[in-house]
């Protein structure tokens, strides 16, 4: 009985020659994974910047929402690698980036989502009231995909002078039929409760939403 291999034509191919095989492989990819020069290897903020223009071309935006994709995920490897950016050039970046609300783009939409939320607690105010009208009308949206992340975002964002604008937003969409948006909702609450006396005042709304998903 043939206990440490398989026929295959040849002869007998043993375990342990697969697994040499295998480990052949593996090394193989190591070495070519490591031989290949990373994407984002040479890029200069200067570049990254200057190439961000386009975002105020709405051409570009609604036409090409991949190619800006790429652009924020320049934009985010730079932020994340401690390249920092000036306040000018983070007011320049921020109002371009509000352009890209043009697109209905769902994947963009994600990608803005997230840079606005990973460079906002180092913005100055100033900057980051010219992203929460934008903001603000994604929580309007009719889509549901939107509504759930720009009330996530914008919890994140604002402070107790600006809680007022969203609280009726977030009570209204606690109780929501759409999971999505009701636990981003109950997320943003929740943020909002490390404000003290500020915080939105959900009791209500939360129990309604439990009272429905757990009649």
């Amino acid at each position: 009985m043939a206990s440490e291999g398989v026929e295959d034509g040849s002869g007998t191919l043993s375990i342990s020659s697969v697994v040499k095989e295998i480990q052949g492989l593996k090394d193989k990819f190591k070495r070519e994974d490591g031989e290949s020069p990373s994407p984002f290897a040479d890029l200069e903020k200067a570049t990254v910047l200057q190439e961000c223009r386009v975002f105020s071309d709405s051409k570009i935006v609604t036409e090409s929402p991949r190619r800006c994709s790429q652009l924020i995920t320049k934009l985010l490897h730079i932020v994340t690698q401690g390249d920092l950016m000036s306040s000018a050039e983070v007011t320049e970046v921020f109002f371009g980036v509000t352009k890209l609300f043009q697109s209905s783009d769902a994947s963009l939409r994600r990608m803005v989502y997230f840079f606005i939320k990973e460079v906002a607690e180092t913005c100055n105010p100033d900057d980051i009231i010219i992203v929460t009208s934008s903001l603000t009308k994604d929580m309007n949206s009719n889509e549901d995909l939107f509504r759930a992340n720009s009330i996530r975002v914008l919890a994140k964002m604002i402070d107790a002078t600006m809680l007022g604008a969203i609280e009726r937003y977030v009570k209204q969409a606690i109780v929501d039929k759409n999971s999505m948006v009701s636990s981003s909702a109950l997320v943003a609450g929740n943020m909002q409760c490390t404000m003290g006396d500020e915080c939105i005042r959900t009791d209500f709304f939360v129990r309604c939403t439990f009272n429905r998903w757990f009649p």
